[in-house]
């Protein structure tokens, strides 16, 4: 039995849209900050562009699973300082 690999490709990119809801009164349309998932989101094809990011190999066995938990703290890592002001004033 042979094991093949994986690999999942990343992009990001960005696109115009327009996002269009219905409320039962003013006031309520009012209030809202950001559309909810009612809205009927109509994007702009034309301003669609997409930046290639990154490929990753994935494990066969596991490439739904959730992160495991514990191990190392995060916050611990190796810190230096990249850069040093230069407008410092005394």
């Amino acid at each position: 039995m042979s094991i093949r690999k994986k690999f999942e490709k990343f992009w990001s990119g960005g696109v115009s849209f327009q996002a269009v809801e219905t409320f039962p009164t003013l006031d309520a349309a009012v209030k809202a900050s950001v559309p909810s998932n009612a809205a009927k989101i109509i994007i702009d094809e034309k301003t669609l562009s997409y930046d290639f990011k990154r490929i990753k190999e994935v494990d066969n066995s596991d490439a739904n699973a959730l992160p495991k938990t514990g191990g190392t703290d995060p916050g611990k890592g190796k810190r230096e300082k990249v850069s040093e002001r230069k407008d410092q004033q005394t």
